[in-house]
Order: structure tokens, then C-alpha cells, then sequence
């Protein structure tokens, strides 16, 4: 069942994977349909050109290598997480990067459970979380990134309006990065079900089916 989920998952196109991406965000219904669709093109293209930036800059060095030339600090810390929000990896301003390495452990226990290493393409889960991660470093200190300077305004009134960015266009360059990084053929927004799956089986199922009916919705 669940490499039959997987694979499933990882068929799914970066394309979807960004609306998937929209429809977890909070201000997804302020933005109209065909804006959406030119909104995550330009965060996936934003995502591949930093990944290409970086890798020019670190052509032979590991995801952990570029992070400690990048200034960025790594931690590990045992686990966080509350019933509704459990927690892998996370960016901390201004440059700090930090694993949780019992829900990690938790992930790989379960790929190797069910012999998915291939069909994930051996990709090692701790860089997978840097190279996201990271991403997050970048777009802090970077002024003139898209996914930064992109916004959509809330309301308007007289000559004052109030405007948001958008966190969904932050979450797709930054899964894209990732990819890019770990020349993966898949979309890493895959371990949003799996990283859930060791740890509430009925809510990675929930949301399995979710992302499918997203996917099912675009293509008709």
C-alpha cells in the first residue's frame, strides 16, 4: 500500500505539486486560477536558478559541505512536534539550520520497511532537509528574490493598501531547490505523506488522498 502510494507520489508533476502547494495556503483563494498557474512556473524557475547559482559556485561538494561554506550552522536536536504539526527540519534567522533527528530515523526506519530506497532514488533524507533548508537561508539574504518580492494585496483603501507575501511560493522554490540539488527525478514535496506516515497513519492517508484529488481536479 504504501509503495503503491509512493509511487503514485512521485509521478506527480512539479506543476502539481504547486497547486497542491497553493492549496495549503492561507491566502490561496485571494488568487485567481490563471495567476496560480504563472505564480508556481516562477517559483519552480526560481528555484532551479539558485540551485544552478550554488552548484557553480560548490560544483564538488556535498549538500552538508555548502551549507558550512554558506555560513549557515547546522544542529541536531532528538524531536519536536504536537499532534497537529510535526516538525523535521527548520530554518532559524538569521543562519542557523536544525535536524530532528528522531523523526528523521522514524522516515528512514520506514523506507527501509518497505524497500522504497529505489523508487526514492537512495536519496539521503538528512540533505534532502539542508537542501531545503537552505533555500530558506538563501531567500532571507537575498533582497531581489522572487519568492520574496512577490505579493498580492489583501485590501485597498483611499490611497493605502495592504499587501502579503505568499508562503506556498516559498515552500514550491524551495522543494525545487532541493530537487535540483540532489538531481532528483521526483518532487520532494513526497515526504510532506511520507514524513507524516511513521507518525499518524490515518492523517498521511488523509493526505495522500487529498493531494490526489488535487491532481485528479487538474486534469480534467
Amino acid at each position: 500500500m504504501i509503495a503503491e502510494n509512493v509511487n503514485v507520489l512521485t509521478n506527480i508533476s512539479d506543476q502539481e505539486w504547486g497547486h497542491y502547494a497553493f492549496s495549503r495556503d492561507p491566502l490561496n483563494r485571494k488568487v485567481i486560477d490563471h495567476v496560480k498557474q504563472d505564480l508556481i512556473e516562477k517559483a519552480i524557475e526560481c528555484g532551479k536558478h539558485q540551485a544552478v547559482q550554488v552548484r557553480q559556485n560548490y560544483p564538488n561538494h556535498s549538500i552538508k559541505e555548502i551549507a558550512a561554506k554558506m555560513n549557515t550552522k547546522i544542529s541536531v536536536k532528538d524531536s519536536y512536534g504536537t499532534e497537529n504539526y510535526i516538525m523535521f527540519a527548520c530554518y532559524n534567522s538569521p543562519d542557523s539550520i536544525t535536524l530532528f533527528k528522531d523523526n528523521i530515523e522514524l522516515v528512514n526506519k520506514l523506507i527501509q520497511e518497505h524497500q522504497l530506497e529505489q523508487m526514492l532514488e537512495e536519496v539521503d533524507v538528512e540533505e534532502l532537509l539542508i537542501a531545503h533548508e537552505l533555500f530558506h537561508y538563501i531567500e532571507e539574504h537575498d533582497a531581489d528574490i522572487f519568492t520574496k518580492n512577490m505579493k498580492i494585496t489583501l485590501w485597498k483603501l483611499g490611497k493605502f493598501e495592504y499587501k502579503s507575501r505568499l508562503a506556498a511560493l516559498s515552500e514550491i522554490a524551495a522543494m525545487q531547490f532541493a530537487k535540483e540539488m540532489l538531481t532528483l527525478r521526483f518532487n520532494p514535496f513526497v515526504f510532506d505523506v511520507l514524513m507524516l506516515f511513521p507518525l499518524n497513519e490515518g492523517k498521511a492517508n488523509q493526505l495522500f488522498s487529498e493531494i490526489t484529488m488535487i491532481t485528479r481536479s487538474l486534469s480534467e
